[in-house]
């Protein structure tokens, strides 16, 4: 049995409304804002917590990102991710190379103790949601003790004659009676909710950081990065066995549409059959077109081949 392999050049096909919206982006580069997006650095990787700095980097620049989180109106939801979004290393090296990004390290802030203001600020604020719960149910309370002042003053007055007050000695206040109403009600304790922050809520300090990549991960970024430029949407692809997805579109609405495999070595690695029967199988399995790239060591150009399994052409005539 033989097997063919087509190799064909590498290029994109966008969708059209893709190709109009990149074409809109390159005439009007002052559309983006001059402003950069803030990300941290945080176990080995880069994460935004803003939804709209992602939305941001999505849909103007075509960066995916990664959702770990879990939707906040979901919870209990484990097939729909939510914020975070986690950057691989390369999207992280693009950004900042293109200086769309800065990349700060929090981690030494937030693990270091809190200063004894730092404590009286946050017991502050605490103190300050506590109010503010409290006042609500305060201000309902008065709102039914003013609806029945005539029936409170009525009883009062019943209640100190009964006593041996004489009627003439008697006088009620309805705004006294507001007020004491108010001072006790504001002693007695209520269940209250304190909101746990799920971002950092005091100032903190922190620093501006750089990403460094070994040699292995250095010539797939320089891949990473070529793809970018053609306009393509990319993710990993660990999924697949592969390095990089390609996408003609958002993955949101499209499907990847080349499976992409970096060879390290470059021109001089020598190719395995198994090898290439193996991701070329591979992609006839997914549907998708297998790309090989390769970092031409002569040129230092970063060029793509196209893989396509034919089967067995040979022997497609014969009978059995």
């Amino acid at each position: 049995m033989f097997q063919v392999f087509l190799v064909t050049p590498f290029f994109i096909t966008l969708h059209p409304n893709v190709n109009k919206r990149l074409r809109k982006l390159h005439v009007y580069p002052n559309t983006f804002s001059m402003s950069r997006i803030v990300v941290n650095f945080m176990h080995g990787r880069g994460l935004i917590f803003n939804a709209e700095d992602y939305l941001k980097l999505r849909f103007e620049y075509r960066i995916v990102g990664n959702l770990i989180g879990v939707p906040v109106s979901h919870p209990r939801n484990v097939n729909q991710q939510g914020m975070p979004v986690a950057l691989s290393a390369y999207e992280v090296k693009l950004l900042l190379g293109k200086q769309i990004i800065t990349l700060v390290d929090k981690t030494g802030a937030l693990q270091r103790v809190p200063s004894e203001e730092q404590s009286q600020q946050y017991g502050a604020m605490v103190e300050q949601q506590k109010q503010e719960m409290h006042m609500p149910v305060v201000e309902k309370r008065l709102e039914a003790f003013r609806k029945h002042m005539p029936r409170i003053i009525e009883g009062k007055r019943r209640k100190l004659l009964k006593s041996g007050v004489k009627e003439e000695d008697i006088h009620l206040d309805p705004e006294q009676l507001l007020d004491q109403e108010k001072e006790r009600i504001m002693q007695e304790r209520f269940d209250q909710m304190v909101q746990i922050p799920l971002k950092y809520p005091l100032p903190l300090e922190f620093s501006e950081c750089s990403i460094a990549l070994s040699a292995q991960e250095d010539v797939k970024y320089r891949v990473f990065e070529s793809l970018w430029q053609q306009g393509g949407f990319i993710t990993t692809g660990d999924a697949f066995g592969c390095d990089f997805l390609l996408y003609p579109g958002d993955p949101m609405c499209f499907h990847a549409s080349h499976t992409v495999h970096v060879l390290a070595g470059g021109v001089s690695r020598k190719l395995d059959a198994k090898y290439l029967i193996r991701i070329c199988r591979l992609s006839v399995v997914v549907n998708k077109l297998c790309v090989i790239a390769y970092v031409d060591e002569s040129s230092d150009e970063v060029h793509f081949e196209t893989l396509e399994w034919e089967g067995n052409v040979t022997n497609k005539g014969d009978t059995f």
